[in-house]
């Protein structure tokens, strides 16, 4: 019972590794075409923390995960990552919505800074809000990320759990093998 239990629980394990190892790989083709790109699974969008500007809540080096929201539900006090040019994004509290020819614009302040930010955010413009955080898991995702963290975390528990179902496969087939040569030397004894 315990065998069964156990291979069940390693095929989950290695359903939920191929799932990883093809969905980083396609993270990393979409991003090497396009380096704006930003991952996204259901709608979370998972980024690393690069400066203080929001302490005590996110340290640099953690992982926070934004969603995907409809920019008029933004509230204030609301954490919200947005993009400041193509390839900057910034993480930062939402203090004031302002309403502004009838577009929405958000004032927003790292917690650490002292002033506010100088420019106003604009709903097109927000990635996503704040839903949880990873502390130093942003050190870990850039890890994954590199070559050897993708060799040494991804593809090499992958390659072992591959060799144990080969290894397992195998021994089922000796078995079966043996099996059918006992029943044959029993029939040949009769």
């Amino acid at each position: 019972m315990t065998k069964k239990i156990a291979k069940w629980i390693g095929n989950i394990i290695l359903v939920l590794l191929v799932i990883v190892v093809i969905s980083t790989f396609y993270s990393n083709i979409k991003h090497k075409n396009n380096p704006n790109y930003i991952p996204s699974i259901l709608g979370y969008k998972p980024m690393s923390v690069l400066t203080g500007s929001m302490r005590p809540v996110l340290e640099p080096g953690d992982m926070i995960v934004a969603k995907e929201i409809d920019p008029t539900k933004i509230k204030v006090g609301d954490v919200i990552t947005y993009k400041v040019s193509e390839s900057t994004l910034v993480t930062h509290r939402v203090i004031e919505i302002i309403k502004k020819d009838n577009k929405i614009m958000f004032k927003t302040q790292g917690d650490a800074n002292n002033v506010e930010d100088s420019k106003l955010v604009s709903t097109d413009q927000v990635v996503g809000v704040l839903a949880f955080n990873i502390p130093k898991g942003g050190y870990i995702a850039n890890f994954i990320r590199s070559p050897k963290g993708f060799i040494f975390l991804i593809l090499l528990p992958l390659f072992f759990l591959i060799i144990g179902e080969v290894k397992t496969m195998l021994s089922q087939i000796e078995e079966e093998s043996n099996k059918e040569s006992s029943d044959l030397w029993d029939n040949v004894d009769q």
